[in-house]
């Protein structure tokens, strides 16, 4: 029976984070006898999230983050380096996902590669597959990804911002980096019936048309923004977008984050106070699931998002995003699904430089969404493509 760790996953308490793993983790247990171990903060929250999927989950023996530390099983020092000893020893694969966990941004790179490191030392295949990575600001933490990502059997980037990266300031091979896209394309979303009760709960009339903004109360603490001029920036945009479109809107909360810091739930509720006027729906109900966002916002007429993996559930289910961002990510992402026809300051804008421009809101409220929506339709088989090959290439690591 092939066995697979699965790494770079945080907690599922974001529904991006849960996307990837319920993606990944659908299309490998398809092969027969083929069992994951998912390598979480939140092990019991991330089980019940990724039930039906055929997946373990485990608490990551290598990364052990204090923030999360009232809901992981405690044990000891001793005990945690065996048990880590012991997964290795089960293990056929240690496969790395996480998105953009390899970057300088967040400051958690060096401590995601210990698994991966330590398989390679053990001689156990190791992969990392739809990846953004970089930049690095600090020269220890490149070299300590270089140095993993020579010994990798298996390396792929979810955009050609990262691959160019990867092969001209990184200097790694060119053959050794495929481009393929983000595994969360290949989620399924929920049903019809699903989506059109979550919506009618949330307070929206049925069949009615209406527009996504996707907060992330995090996003601050990687811009020189304060929260108060976010708050203000995105308070104009929904008021903005009502006023130009006359649609509803839909507050679509995707981390649903026990550290209140990044807990897009409180934001979502700020905006909705401050417009007491415009038709706001918040869509925060605890039970709603990656998939169950997925369906939401791939019925919307717009989606403008600050979490990349919301405007991934959109773009992969054929609707126009456009992303606020912090990263190369939102850029790549944007740029390489919607292709050179699209110019990318149309999709993307660095969320600084969004709050910095009272011109931006009425830019995206004006957005071509057929155009947009046209484009979409001759690019999406190729990027669902790009994801489906990496399961492909998993597969074929497992049987070399």
């Amino acid at each position: 029976m092939p066995r697979i760790l699965l790494t770079g996953i945080t907690s599922c308490e974001s529904r991006g984070v849960e996307a990837l793993a319920r993606s990944l983790t659908t299309a490998l247990t398809k092969t027969p006898d083929t069992s994951v171990t998912v390598l979480t903060q939140t092990p019991a929250l991330d089980a019940e999230a990724l039930s039906g999927t055929g997946a373990d989950c485990a608490p990551d023996p290598w990364v052990v983050s204090r923030s999360w530390a009232t809901v992981r099983p405690v044990e000891t020092e001793q005990h945690r380096r065996a048990r880590a000893e012991r997964l290795l020893q089960h293990a056929d694969l240690v496969l790395a996902t996480g998105g953009d966990l390899h970057t300088s941004d967040y400051g958690v790179s060096t401590a995601y590669l210990a698994v991966l490191d330590r398989a390679q030392q053990l001689g156990i295949p190791t992969a990392m597959i739809g990846q953004s990575v970089g930049p690095f600001t600090n020269p220890a933490e490149q070299l300590a990804f270089t140095t993993t990502a020579t010994g990798l059997d298996l390396l792929t980037v979810r955009e050609s911002t990262s691959r160019t990266y990867l092969t001209e300031q990184l200097a790694l091979p060119a053959d050794r980096v495929a481009l393929s896209a983000d595994p969360a394309f290949l989620l399924q979303p929920s049903g019809s019936d699903r989506a059109q009760q979550l919506l009618a709960d949330a307070g929206l009339g049925a069949e009615q048309a209406y527009i996504c903004l996707v907060p992330s109360r995090g996003v601050t603490r990687y811009s020189t923004i304060t929260d108060t001029q976010h708050l203000d920036a995105l308070t104009s945009l929904a008021d903005t977008l009502w006023r130009v479109r006359r649609r509803p809107l839909v507050l679509v909360p995707h981390c649903h984050d026990s550290r209140e810091h990044n807990d897009d739930r409180i934001l979502a509720r700020q905006i909705a106070a401050r417009l007491p006027d415009v038709p706001v729906h918040v869509l925060d109900a605890a039970d709603t699931r990656a998939s169950d966002y997925k369906a939401v916002l791939g019925g919307a007429e717009l989606v403008i998002s600050e979490r990349l993996h919301a405007s991934i559930g959109a773009l992969s289910s054929g609707t126009p995003a456009v992303a606020i961002g912090h990263s190369p990510k939102f850029h790549g992402v944007l740029a390489d699904t919607y292709g050179p026809g699209v110019p990318a300051t149309d999709v993307h804008r660095d969320v600084a430089a969004f709050v910095a421009d009272p011109s931006a809101v009425e830019q995206f409220a004006h957005l071509d969404t057929s155009r947009l929506r046209a484009h979409l339709a001759t690019r999406l088989s190729t990027v669902v493509a790009l994801a489906t090959e990496d399961i492909t290439r998993v597969r074929a690591l497992l049987n070399s």
